[in-house]
Parts: structure tokens; C-alpha cells; sequence
């Protein structure tokens, strides 16, 4: 049996934490070992390991809005579409960054800030749909040459990195400073600014694509609790089940991908000794027991994802393993040096702790 089994959040810890966690994840620890450096570096982060798992071929960007949007009711047709997420951009004195996302917006309010949005786009064949209040796309006919990057690696960053790039991006921002004035000057946001509630001054453009007819083949199956992953399955047509509660429950026969739940910096000490002892510790024993031919494992963030092949080790090197423990905090400091970024800016992208 193939096993891929994805651990969100890690690449995102302050390296202080990982170190206090190498106690309690002995056996992530060896299964990194043993795979040695990453077989794939996605730069695009865990999106890029979602498309992958459900057989979505990259675009200009990772196509997850028709996706996302056949999932919602629409039919996508051969249009390209985006998601538009509703945002909060704050202006400071040198710059302008993401503040986050909205997502209190009332269903009425979503519609009367779309209902202007579309009034003005009308003749350029932009339109905008919601299917819920917090969940937005924006469509047009021709395929458009863009890349863009999902709203979780730009939080709380300048802007000026993650604006859309590509032969066609100079007319997208030219349009987005004109939604950004449209919504500025709209009667539900004033309401929102005087009732302390963040205003929806932008939207987030990304993941923009069109349905590709000639898509590769998911995953034998499927098990993820991850909302966004079990949205663009839906939408694909793949079919997912929960995840199971540690790797006894896993039923262990042909190929399957298990999305855990993400580690945040709140519970990550305790997250990640959880995950060794229900995860890790009886993968490392079915493999060198040979009920598990390879493991996958797929370390993720906002920016990054590493995919690490691993295989049954030697009884020698088990037992090296055993008497000079390797640890969680350099091997994945290691995988930070062999892409060439700091591990230090790469564990925490904007200097926050």
C-alpha cells in the first residue's frame, strides 16, 4: 500500500517552537530522516498539494476557482474564472497590506456591493457571483494570462509581492484599484466602518483558471476534514471521506491520501505529539513491518509545501537512529537551506512570532 499523508501548518511554526516540540515527535522525526531532502518543493504552498492530490494540472496559476465554483451550483463552462475574495486592505505610511479577510458579511450586503461591481463591468464582460456571503468569483469569457497568490500567504504583508503578475496583469490591477474605489464609497460599508465591523474595501483575486478537459487521475482515495480541499473535491467530481482518527482506523489496502487537521502556533507542542503517537509512530511501524510499500509525506504552509518520499530503512539505520536522534527542527531547517531560503524567514515569513 501507497500512503500520502499531508501535516499542514508545520512551515509556518517560529523555529522556537519546533525546537520544543523535537521531544515529542521522535518518530515524525525518523520518517524525515530516512527521506532524506524533499522530492518536490510546491512554492505554491498547500494549494499546490490539493491540486495534485485531485489530479488539477497547474495553469498560469493552480485553476481551484472553476472548481470551486462547480462545487457552489455554477457550471464553468470554457470561461476563466477567480476567486474574488471579500477583504480588508488597511493603509499604512508606506505601504498598503491585507488585513484579512471578511467573512461576517449578511447575504444582502454581498449582494448590493456585487449588484455595483457588475453594473460597472458590465461592458468589459466581467461578472461577479455569490454564492454565499464570503464566497466570491469573478468570471470572463477568454482565458487570461495571470498568477496570483492565495490570500493566507499574504496576511499581514505589503502588498506589492503578492499583486497578480503575467501578460495580463497590468489591465487586472487597473480593475481592482476600480473595485477598491467602487466599494470604498458603498453605502454597506460605511454602515460596516460606523458599527466598528471591518469594511469589504477590496477583493482578493486568485486561483484563477478554466476547467482543463485533459486532467490527470486523483488519488485512490481520499480521507481530509480540510474544508477547502473537500470543496474543489466536490467540485472535481472526487468523492472524500473524513479522516480517520490516527492510522489504525485507516483502512490499508491500494492507495490513499489522509489531509490532516493544520497545526497552529496556539497547541503546537501538544498538536504535534498527538500526530506522533497516532500518525507517525504506527506509520514508521508498518513500514518496516512491510504493510506499507512507501509513504509520502507532504509538510506544508503558506508558502511551501516539501514532499518526502520515504521507505522501509535498514536495520542498521534504525538502530543510528535510535542512538543519535535526529530532530524535527533541523531536518525541516535543512529542507528551508536546500531551496535556498533562510530557515529563519522561511519558518516565519513576516517576522511574526
Amino acid at each position: 500500500m501507497h500512503l500520502t499523508l499531508v501535516v499542514p501548518g508545520p512551515l509556518d511554526l517560529p523555529a522556537s517552537v519546533l525546537g520544543a516540540a523535537d521531544a515529542r515527535a521522535s518518530a515524525f522525526s525518523r520518517l524525515l530522516a530516512a527521506a532524506g531532502s524533499p522530492t518536490i518543493i510546491d512554492h505554491d504552498g498547500l494549494l499546490a498539494s490539493r491540486c495534485r492530490l485531485l489530479g488539477i494540472a497547474k495553469q498560469s496559476d493552480w485553476p481551484i476557482a472553476p472548481w470551486l465554483a462547480r462545487a457552489a451550483g455554477f457550471d464553468p463552462e470554457d470561461a476563466y474564472w477567480l476567486c474574488a475574495a471579500p477583504a480588508t486592505l488597511i493603509v499604512g505610511q508606506d505601504d498598503v497590506r491585507l488585513s484579512g479577510l471578511v467573512d461576517d458579511l449578511a447575504l444582502e450586503d454581498a449582494e448590493a456591493l456585487l449588484a455595483v461591481l457588475n453594473a460597472h463591468f458590465a461592458d468589459d464582460a466581467v461578472r461577479f457571483f455569490a454564492p454565499t456571503a464570503r464566497q466570491w468569483f469573478v468570471r470572463v469569457l477568454n482565458a487570461q494570462r495571470l498568477e496570483t497568490r492565495p490570500p493566507e500567504v499574504a496576511l499581514g504583508a505589503p502588498l506589492f509581492a503578492f499583486m497578480p503578475a503575467g501578460a495580463d496583469a497590468a489591465r487586472w490591477r487597473r480593475w481592482q484599484n476600480e473595485m477598491q474605489m467602487l466599494l470604498f464609497e458603498h453605502p454597506a460599508n460605511r454602515e460596516r466602518e460606523q458599527a466598528s465591523r471591518a469594511p469589504v474595501n477590496s477583493v482578493w483575486l486568485w486561483g484563477g483558471g478554466t476547467v482543463n478537459r485533459e486532467r490527470g487521475a486523483p488519488a485512490a482515495s481520499i480521507f481530509a476534514d480540510d474544508v477547502r480541499m473537500r470543496d474543489l473535491a466536490r467540485g472535481r467530481g472526487v468523492e472524500v471521506a473524513p479522516a480517520p482518527a490516527n492510522f489504525d482506523a485507516l483502512p490499508l489496502s491500494g492507495t490513499a491520501a489522509v489531509w490532516l487537521m493544520p497545526i497552529d502556533h496556539g497547541d503546537a507542542i501538544e498538536r504535534l505529539g498527538g500526530i506522533d503517537r497516532t500518525w507517525m509512530a504506527p506509520v514508521e511501524r508498518a513500514l518496516n513491518a512491510g504493510r506499507l510499500s512507501e509513504v509520502e509525506l507532504i509538510v506544508g504552509g503558506r508558502e511551501r509545501a516539501f514532499h518526502f518520499a520515504v521507505r522501509r530503512s535498514s536495520f542498521a539505520r534504525r538502530w543510528r537512529a535510535r542512538l543519535s536522534p535526529p530532530r524535527l527542527s533541523h531536518l525541516l531547517a535543512a529542507s528551508f537551506i536546500d531551496t535556498g531560503v533562510a530557515p529563519e524567514m522561511a519558518i516565519d515569513p513576516f517576522g511574526r512570532a
